[in-house]
């Protein structure tokens, strides 16, 4: 779960579960550094950042050219409060105007961005966009199978009928169901009506006395101990029935196991964050260009976890860090080479062309990017260029004559 999701879980747990309550100490243990600093408790603050809905979409495309970021947000005026979209692509793009296949482009493509579900036409599309951002997961295909082919059933509750079927267990139908549950019904619920949204990281990393330190963002994930009335039950001297016995013990059972939860999910958390931290420190020191390609495959084997428990905790979850805030899944960047991310090289070839110390041609910018160890065939570069609408040099040239006449 996301922090918010989280603590509203662990209030409501606490409300109906008398043997449990809030500890008022925090997460002391889950603070990691390379060397340890008495003074990092007072890094201990609440992290929290508020931004407009655009805002937060166009971060997530900063390589889009401006008419397609004007046609996003053309897009935008016709989300519902549920974020779903209600309005007629074609008409759209006569009102900007811009082509067609333009608008149903950007379309497509604001349906992959954060917070996952916004855009979809109704429920059923709402909840595959978000199951299509899990990678891997035990009956994650039968969730999948689920809402697209039997939506109807699924919501009147025919677990018999769907395990006959698809000749499945009901087990695993219920199961499939509960992956669906606790997903988003209604994708941008958290915004305001200024559609402003209010994001709180799982982790802080920055730097403290010269060294990189981790911490969770204590102040949304509390503790959780066993409750001084549930403390006093039990070692009352008072007669208790076996149905009060039986009761309590089911009740500190659960209490136990949520504990377990959130520390397992801490434990996971932690061990990711420092694999990111290893493994990007050059973005840590420098900034988005030097963000290197990291697989979740390979982050799973470091710290001895099915890459789909990987992509499970990091989904919907946020890194407070000194260059901004970003999704955790930002620093699994499929594109690029080893030694670099798409997102870098992009940034890189950005400065290169925007420098105007040369004349930047895809074999120049080839050559000066081998010099960073990024290495990447020309035609790539060209498609880099098209991606942040960056013309060549020949193009350049062919302009400025144009303009000259």
């Amino acid at each position: 779960m996301p922090t918010a999701n989280l603590w509203e879980l662990i209030k409501k747990e606490c409300k109906k579960n008398p043997t449990i309550e809030i500890d008022d100490r925090q997460w002391d243990r889950w603070t990691f550094s390379k060397e340890k600093s008495d003074s990092h408790q007072e890094f201990l603050e609440n992290i929290e950042e508020t931004i407009p809905l655009k805002d937060h979409l166009l971060q997530q495309v900063p390589e889009w050219k401006e008419e397609e970021k004007a046609i996003l947000l053309k897009l935008l005026e016709f989300i519902t409060e549920r974020g779903f979209f209600d309005g007629n692509l074609q008409d759209i793009a006569n009102s900007l105007p811009a082509a067609i296949d333009r608008v149903k482009w950007v379309y497509d493509e604001l349906k992959l961005l954060h917070p996952h579900g916004i855009g979809a036409k109704n429920l059923q599309e709402c909840l595959l966009l978000q199951l299509d951002q899990i990678s891997s997961g035990e009956h994650l295909e039968l969730a999948k199978t689920l809402l697209r082919e039997y939506f109807d059933e699924l919501q009147k509750g025919k677990i018999d009928f769907l395990s006959k079927k698809l000749h499945v267990p009901r087990e695993n139908v219920i199961t499939a169901g509960k992956i669906i549950t606790r997903l988003n019904f209604s994708p941008i619920s958290g915004f305001s009506n200024e559609r402003n949204i209010t994001i709180v990281p799982d982790l802080k990393i920055f730097k403290l006395d010269g060294d990189w330190v981790i911490n969770f963002n204590a102040d949304h994930i509390p503790l959780l101990r066993f409750s001084k009335l549930y403390k006093k039950m039990v070692s009352d001297d008072c007669e208790k029935t076996p149905e009060i016995r039986r009761y309590l013990k089911k009740q500190a059972r659960y209490g136990r196991q949520l504990y377990e939860a959130i520390d397992r999910r801490q434990t996971t958390l932690m061990g990711i964050a420092k694999m990111i931290l290893e493994r990007q420190i050059d973005f840590f020191e420098g900034g988005p260009k030097f963000m290197k390609a990291l697989r979740l495959i390979d982050v799973a084997k470091q710290i001895n976890l099915h890459i789909s428990t990987v992509s499970r905790a990091v989904h919907g979850k946020y890194v407070h860090t000194p260059h901004g805030i970003f999704e955790m899944s930002k620093f699994f960047d499929g594109g690029g080479t080893e030694s670099a991310s798409q997102s870098a090289i992009l940034e890189r070839i950005r400065e290169i062309i925007k420098s105007g110390k040369i004349r930047a041609t895809d074999a120049k910018i080839v050559e000066i990017l081998g010099r960073y160890n990024i290495h990447i065939a020309r035609r790539t570069v060209a498609k880099y260029r098209k991606m942040i609408n960056i013309p060549n040099s020949r193009q350049i040239v062919i302009h400025a004559a144009r303009g000259k006449k």
